[in-house]
């Protein structure tokens, strides 16, 4: 499984020629335009840049080398670069410094870890570390060099002109050792010396192993017809492994030979798969210090964990040798070694490892017929295979090729099959969505456990899991509620168990599968976490995401030949050590098919590989090869920045105090576990805690001066740490809080006092304060001299305007009474509809004097805490519209649009509609007054969670600022002599707020003269005592 780097990711050209890994573990890549250094987290890019003398010679990069002294050598088509790394300063070697040809071809390093060049035109040079410069080895008179090698002895291998060289540099000799008789059409472009074996690749006739104590030659080269030949012949690098693998590079993709089985293993895009290798013409191939493969082609760079030991076999298009679909739901190894495979929608997959093919009725390779291509397990027994799917039981004979299907006709007590197992008595369960069945396998006849299970009461017949376990005891499973099923046959016993707390019963009563320990323990995969069963004492141990496992819902439990519990789940595969005190898991990363597996696809192959199928394909692997690697490497110090400035080393001067903002890049050479590794952090001082650092970048803001030791470790996946890796640095303080400052300062200090005394008496000083406190005295009774005149002629205005309130009622009701006596003096007796007139208008001053002495009633009664209101559960949308509606034809003849806009149709609350009706009359009432014709009054309700909140807004004439803070309180009143509208008795506002506290809660105003004005109510759903 690839993953890849292009130019996105921030290569700097898409086409990768050379790479190697430096002895800190930065991976150096070698593009047509520039050079790239990475860390697993970012690229520095070095280019040449016009002009500018300290950048790469050339930016087409065809090799690269590090020397014993740790620099960077680069060769390109305009020269050589060295780089210093670490202060990434670069110089530059051309014709004037010996080379006789800057179109370099090869670089390699002697026994002596001295720089030897190819060029193409200009033969070999050896650098001279004394003088800086390339001088020309003379031996021979190499032209056209293609390529260059270095062996174990020290020799140095030269193709050019169709022939290949070896130079023993120390004692000045030069063999030939073999010569391209085919002509200039095939020429030689790589030589790659493994002891005593010369690999060479060609650009038109594949890859020759020449066996230089045989003289005997080998080609391997590309067949159409023959899927173990090389993928291409056109061999640009030859490369072999920490394994002893080798590797061909070719334009045509990717190759890797298989010396046991004399055949390659090639590697090509594939435009559906995303994980295939970016693109076919590949150049070259580097293998890393922790075993990740790095793959340079025409397209990036394509990576892999080259340790990884995960067989993948999944779906293709329009393969003959790939999976028919990715979807696995079952798997089985038959006598010879075959691996079938089952899928959910596309039918039966055979596996033959031995060639390498793959049989399916996709491909049209697959001569066995099925009742349905939904295939649920697979078992078998001898020659025979038992294939259960969602349409029936399907038997197979691997001698005859024939199948025999089976359904409910046929004695299943359901067709759709969920399982599969043959005991040790010759009899074949079969698991339905409606029980259990047994097959007897001599006579075919089938048995319907169903009703055996009712005695027992199981509480469903949905089969989840089958299994015998070494004593002949069989263990079934329900895959819905049913729990775990113990069948004794030798005691005659049924016990069932169900999901219980602690060590009596399961963690969860679906049941996926079944499997035992070499200790005799039974495991039991649930859809929530993993059980053991001790048969000894009776007792479940229970294993969850809290114990290290990586999911809980489990689909298959294998235990491999040490005794160690492997897991597939719904996030990975969880290894349980034989001593039940670890997990170690593994994801995708580490070459999963995904981190999604299937039920009933698990198996131990008879020698001991693990498969396990999933929602991609299928995965193969030998348990040994899934180690938790430990760290092996340092934690690498990147880049140091103090200031937003690099710098080289912070440890081997004190920095200056202002220089204390720190900024540190670092990276473990560890790139196959790069994306499960965590960086932390502490550091002396007050910050003496291990901190987890975000990603690869550490900034220290602002420190204080004194003395540092960072501390920076790594923790793996699986919570290893490594070792530590520590930077002492120290920050000085700054001039004034030094020595020779502080004594400056006492100094400064001593001379203060002594003129203040001097100057300063201390009568002086009496009398000021007294002086101050007089003053303060005096300003604070002023305040409060002035507070009481204004309350008291707050209080005179109020009495005045309720008196003109109370006296003009009564006014009306005296004029009224006198009307009334004078007609009836008269000689015509007021008629009837006339004194029903006046009558009217006495009702209307009676009912507002009852209101207005209600009021002051109802305040005192308030502020006293002697008013009650009655709490029951009311719809408050209902209430604010009826209040409103009440007022509508009033305010609608005055020429003012009310506007009713509730945001819910109902919100019940607890409140005292009637009391809440007042406030809301009061509001629109006071908002009427106060707007003009044509003007317009909005009421809104809004639900929130635990509030509703209730609107007034006029377009009236508004309230000045300075009247907004006591416009509720009793005795004040917005009183302007330059508006012709004047106030009532100012009680309404008064008791609305005290009837909305009294609900517990709150009414705010806000207004704008001649914009208008805005009362908001909030009140709570819930009232806490009612």
């Amino acid at each position: 499984m690839f993953s890849s780097l292009t130019i996105e990711n921030g290569l700097p050209q898409s086409t990768v020629e050379t790479m190697i890994q430096d002895s800190k573990g930065f991976i150096w890549i070698g593009t047509n335009d520039g050079l790239a250094r990475y860390n697993g987290y970012e690229f520095k890019i070095y280019r040449n840049e016009y002009g500018k003398k300290e950048s790469l010679v050339g930016n087409y990069i065809v090799k690269i080398v590090e020397d014993r002294y740790g620099y960077i050598w680069v060769g390109t088509s305009s020269g050589v670069s060295r780089i210093n790394t670490s202060d990434n300063k670069i110089l530059n070697y051309t014709e004037d410094n010996g080379l006789e040809d800057k179109n370099v071809t090869g670089l390699v390093l002697t026994s002596d870890g001295d720089v030897v060049v190819a060029t193409y035109k200009g033969g070999l040079h050896k650098y001279d570390y004394q003088k800086d410069k390339f001088n020309k080895i003379k031996l021979k008179n190499h032209k056209n060099i293609s390529s260059i090698a270095k062996d174990s002895n020290g020799n140095i291998w030269v193709a050019g002109d169709n022939e290949i060289d070896k130079i023993d540099i120390k004692n000045n000799k030069v063999i030939n050792v073999y010569k391209n008789n085919n002509g200039t059409e095939n020429s030689i472009y790589k030589i790659f010396v493994d002891d005593d074996d010369v690999w060479i690749g060609t650009t038109k006739k594949g890859a020759f192993k020449y066996d230089a104590r045989t003289e005997r030659v080998t080609n391997y080269h590309h067949d159409e017809n023959d899927n173990g030949s090389i993928i291409g012949d056109y061999v640009r690098d030859i490369y072999k492994d920490s394994s002893g693998a080798m590797w061909f590079c070719t334009a045509s993709g990717l190759s890797k030979y298989d010396s046991e089985r004399n055949m390659f293993i090639n590697y090509t895009n594939k435009i559906y798969d995303k994980h295939s290798i970016i693109n076919n013409s590949t150049f070259t191939i580097l293998e890393d210090k922790s075993g990740f493969m790095w793959v340079g082609t025409y397209g990036g760079i394509s990576y892999f964990d080259g340790k990884n030991k995960i067989e993948h076999y999944k779906a293709g298009f329009n393969s003959q040798n790939e999976l028919s679909d990715n979807m696995i739901s079952s798997v089985y190894e038959d006598s010879n070694g075959l691996i079938w495979v089952g899928t959910m929608s596309k039918g039966l997959n055979i596996i033959d490892r031995r060639y390498d093919t793959i049989s399916n009725s996709v491909n049209g390779k697959m001569k066995y017929k099925l009742s349905s291509n939904s295939i649920t397990d697979i078992a078998g027994y001898k020659d025979e295979v038992y294939i259960g799917t969602s349409n029936g039981l399907n038997i197979i004979n691997t001698n005859t090729g024939n199948t025999t299907m089976y359904y409910v006709k046929d004695g299943l007590n359901n067709s759709k099959v969920r399982n599969l197992f043959v005991d040790n008595n010759g009899y074949l369960w079969i698991g339905t969505s409606n029980g259990f069945n047994l097959m007897n396998l001599k006579t075919k006849e089938i048995y319907d456990l169903t009703q055996n299970l009712k005695t027992v009461k199981v509480k469903d017949n949905f089969s989840g899991a089958i299994f015998e376990d070494s004593e002949g005891v069989f263990w079934l499973g329900s895959f819905v509620n049913g729990g775990l099923i113990k069948l004794d046959n030798k005691t005659k016993k049924t016990e069932v168990f169900t999901a219980a707390e602690g060590d009596k019963g399961l963690s969860n009563n679906s049941i996926r599968v079944i499997a035992e320990d070499k200790l005799g323990h039974i495991w039991i995969g649930t859809s929530n976490g993993l059980n053991m069963y001790d048969k000894n004492n009776h007792k479940f141990t229970k294993y969850t995401t809290s114990d290290g496992l990586c999911n809980n819902t489990i689909y298959g439990i294998v235990v491999d030949d040490d005794d160690n519990i492997w897991v597939s789940t719904n996030s990975g595969v969880s290894k349980l050590s034989k001593d039940r005190k670890r997990f170690s898991n593994f994801n995708i990363n580490d070459g999963l098919q995904s981190n999604e597996f299937n039920g009933e696809a698990y198996l131990k192959t008879k020698n001991g590989e693990i498969v396990f199928g999933g929602i991609n394909g299928l995965n193969i692997f030998k348990p040994e090869s899934l180690s938790v690697d430990n760290f092996n490497s340092k934690i690498i110090f990147d880049e140091i920045k103090v200031n937003g400035v690099v710098v080289n080393d912070i440890t081997s001067k004190e920095l200056a105090s202002s220089e204390n903002n720190i900024s540190v890049k670092i990276f473990m050479p560890e790139y196959r576990n790069m994306r499960n590794i965590q960086y932390y952090y502490k550091i002396g001082g007050n910050y003496d805690k291990w901190l987890l650092i975000n990603n690869n970048e550490l900034n220290l803001s602002n420190l204080s001066p004194g003395l540092y030791k960072l501390h920076i470790k790594a923790r793996n996946k699986n919570g290893d740490f490594s070792d530590e890796s520590v930077v002492k640095f120290s920050i000085s303080k700054p001039f004034y809080m030094k020595g020779v400052a502080k004594l400056f300062y006492i100094f400064i200090i001593i001379i203060f006092i002594i003129s203040s005394k001097n100057k300063v008496k201390k009568l002086d000083r009496e009398v000021a304060k007294r002086t101050n406190e007089l003053k303060k005295e005096m300003d604070k009774n002023t305040k409060l001299l002035n507070k009481v005149i204004n309350l008291e002629k707050t209080k005179n205005n109020y009495l005045i305007n309720l008196s003109h309130e109370l006296r003009t009622p009564l006014n009306v009701l005296n004029s009224t009474q006198q009307l009334i006596t004078e007609l009836n003096k008269g000689k015509e007796h007021i008629s009837k509809e006339r004194l029903s007139y006046y009558m009217s208008i006495s009702e209307k001053n009676i009912e507002r004097l009852l209101h207005l002495i209600n009021n002051l009633i109802d305040t005192e009664k308030i502020e006293n805490g002697n008013y009650n209101i009655d709490i029951a559960d009311h719809d408050i949308v209902y209430i604010v519209e009826e209040a409103a509606l009440t007022l509508k034809d009033y305010i609608e003849n005055k020429g003012i649009l009310l506007v009713i806009d509730p945001y819910v149709e109902e919100c019940i609350i607890e409140c005292d509609s009637v009391e809440i009706e007042r406030c809301i009359v009061n509001l629109v009432n006071n908002a009427m007054k106060y707007t003009a014709k044509g003007g317009r009054i909005l009421v809104e309700v809004q639900e929130f969670d635990n509030d509703v909140k209730i609107v007034v807004e006029d377009t009236g004439i508004g309230i000045e600022e300075k009247y907004l803070d006591t416009i509720f309180c009793r005795f004040h009143q917005v009183v302007d002599s330059n508006r012709e509208i004047k106030g009532g008795s100012g009680l309404g506002l008064t008791i609305t707020k005290n009837i909305i506290e009294l609900h517990h809660g709150k009414i705010y105003v806000e207004s704008k003269v001649n914009i208008g004005t805005k009362f908001t109510i909030i009140l709570p759903k819930k009232q806490n005592n009612k």
